[in-house]
């Protein structure tokens, strides 16, 4: 399916513009450095590595979409899998 209706379009742009935003707040997140204490407190986060796994097949489908010059109903849903699969690990 293309994106043919122009709300289709701005919304996909729009979306897009929030995915780079969200991408440059977790690059910020990974330069920060804790304290002190927040290092006697930490903890491994596993559910980021799993989550990068997600983004990535999400990235995969949509490259395969643009290379096709559409993405099919099968490539929604399985982005759509990916995002709730990232939901539940963000509530973990």
């Amino acid at each position: 399916m293309p994106l043919i209706k122009r709300q289709e379009a701005d919304a996909a742009g729009t979306t897009a513009r929030e995915m780079r935003r969200t991408a440059d707040l977790l690059n910020a997140l990974a330069r920060v450095k804790p304290s002190a204490r927040q290092k006697a407190r930490a903890r491994a986060h596993p559910e980021m590595e799993r989550i990068a796994r997600r983004f990535a097949a999400i990235n995969g489908s949509l490259a395969k979409g643009v290379k096709a010059g559409s993405v099919t109903r099968a490539q929604l849903r399985s982005i759509g899998r990916n995002f709730a699969a990232i939901g539940r690990e963000l509530q973990k």
